[in-house]
């Protein structure tokens, strides 16, 4: 367990998995994004006060391009609806979680 600062604040220690959902069970995953391939995106969100996007987007067919360039060699279908899902990235994989009755200033990614 992380003890110390929040360990996702300012977009570290995640990682954003692009991802294509067929059905209701089957997830593709096409690409990891980084903290900076994000960084390049995150302005043609709507993601309102989560800056580093530590949520499930729905990536728009509009801005499905330059989401392509962060991912040369894969083919991204438009109007196939394609997903941006955070998840934690931390050094050796282990998992963080606030201790008991400790909040964290803001969304934890799911491991």
């Amino acid at each position: 367990m992380i003890r110390g600062p929040y360990p996702f604040g300012d977009g570290m220690n995640a990682a954003w998995d692009l991802v294509v959902w067929h059905g209701d069970f089957e997830r593709v995953e096409i690409a990891t994004l980084s903290r900076e391939d994000i960084d390049r995106v995150r302005d043609c969100f709507d993601h309102g006060d989560d800056v580093w996007m530590y949520n499930v987007y729905a990536v728009p067919d509009s801005v499905l391009p330059k989401i392509a360039d962060l991912v040369p060699g894969q083919q991204l279908e438009p109007g196939i609806q394609h997903y941006i899902e955070a998840r934690q990235n931390l050094p050796g994989g282990e998992l963080w979680f606030p201790e008991p009755g400790e909040l964290p200033p803001g969304h934890v990614p799911p491991p």
